[in-house]
């Protein structure tokens, strides 16, 4: 689709959706546990950093998922970052597969209280939540951190423009976004 030019209007709604099509994101499966033992989880990509002091990140969630009304004040939840080999479970947490059942995809553990968490993820961002704002069509959940595992293999699943890819270096990874250096 061709930019939008004043004397060619393009709808607000779709220019938007192209132009997000544009912003690379790490694929992410969101998982909790209701308080009946039953896994939920669900993709997602609109998952970010909010603070480092405290660890906080947020996890916008459509309010039609069925894993939103298991988002509460103080659930936990984990953020799953996918490994770019695991294409197949985004597919199956998108929709592909439905309820507990699409936790037979992928090597799925449990910490101690319960809350299922993907073993071989690219990182593991475990969180309760603090806050919930509704917005539009989504709530934003914002979750303080109360873990993370990191693995050494960074190969991220990312989505972008409707298609799954990896990513590579462009150059050195010296300082940068979120470097020490």
């Amino acid at each position: 689709m061709a930019a939008a030019t004043p004397s060619d209007p393009v709808p607000l709604d779709e220019a938007f959706r192209t132009a997000m099509r544009r912003l690379a994101a790490t694929v992410t499966v969101i998982t909790t546990r209701n308080d009946s033992g039953i896994r939920h989880g669900m993709t997602a990509t609109a998952v970010t950093s909010v603070s480092a002091s405290p660890p906080a990140v947020l996890a916008c969630v459509n309010r039609s998922a069925a894993l939103h009304a298991q988002l509460g004040l103080g659930q936990r939840f984990c953020i799953n970052l996918l490994h770019r080999s695991q294409q197949r479970l985004s597919e199956v947490f998108s929709g592909a597969i439905e309820g507990e059942a699409r936790f037979a995809e992928g090597d799925w553990q449990a910490d101690a209280a319960g809350l299922p968490y993907l073993a071989d993820a690219q990182a593991n961002i475990f969180c309760e939540i603090e806050a919930v704002h509704a917005y539009g069509t989504h709530s934003i959940c914002i979750g303080r951190v109360t873990g993370a595992i990191s693995r050494a293999d960074v190969d991220p699943l990312v989505y972008q423009d409707g298609c799954y890819m990896g990513t590579g270096p462009v150059g050195d990874c010296g300082p940068g976004p979120g470097r020490n250096g």
